[in-house]
């Protein structure tokens, strides 16, 4: 089974294109995003340290994250594709996701860097909402829900995320911009780093995305 990578600027489009695949493939979706949100949820204490970062616009350690993501990865089912969402953010944490994946019996096999300008991420991130339960995620003019504050999925609640405030998007841009070179420079060595211009429309992205990933 194929273990992938999705990597790029905040608003990029990435939990876009998995709910897309999603749609189409057999593949498990699997973000820390969630995992701090869902782990804190249910009173997990390194997810709720983690989350109070995360809220902040900060970026737990590798220590706060990887101490949580063996645990995240039991609950999918490993017999399918799995897509990683900003799993690895930084260089940093690249051999914590690599040990973490070997108890399963994986290893990344591919790594999806979106491209995209602040500018335009910042257009995006602008409004934008997210289901707490399925993640699904939507924006007032790219792709608004159906029923305004429900998500079209699952029906549940969507609202602006804490880290898409203003203040909170300028400090992510912040620490992507200072990480992004050496994680791709890992990645590139690997063999294993494809780039894809995340600025054109969704579904010509995700053409490119199934391509990529010679999904049939």
């Amino acid at each position: 089974m194929k273990t992938i990578l999705f990597h790029g600027q905040a608003g990029s489009g990435k939990d876009t294109q998995v709910e897309k695949l999603l749609e189409k493939f057999p593949v498990e979706r699997i973000a820390t995003g969630a995992m701090f949100r869902t782990m804190s949820s249910e009173g997990d204490p390194d997810a709720v340290k983690a989350m109070s970062k995360v809220d902040n616009g900060i970026w737990p350690t590798p220590e706060e994250t990887y101490a949580l993501v063996g645990k995240w990865f039991s609950r999918f089912d490993n017999s399918k594709d799995w897509v990683l969402v900003s799993v690895a953010r930084y260089a940093e944490q690249i051999p914590f996701l690599d040990e973490a994946l070997k108890p399963f019996d994986r290893e990344v096999d591919l790594v999806i860097h979106f491209v995209l300008s602040e500018e335009v991420a910042l257009e995006r991130l602008a409004g934008r909402k997210i289901c707490a339960k399925c993640q699904a995620t939507y924006h007032p003019k790219f792709k608004p829900e159906k029923v305004e504050g429900v998500c079209d999925s699952c029906g549940s609640e969507i609202a602006v995320r804490v880290d898409d405030m203003p203040e909170k998007i300028k400090e992510r841009f912040a620490q992507y911009a200072k990480t992004i070179t050496p994680y791709l420079d890992e990645y590139k060595s690997r063999g294993i780093l494809v780039e894809i211009d995340a600025s054109g429309s969704i579904e010509n992205i995700h053409q490119e995305v199934v391509k990529a990933l010679d999904l049939k």
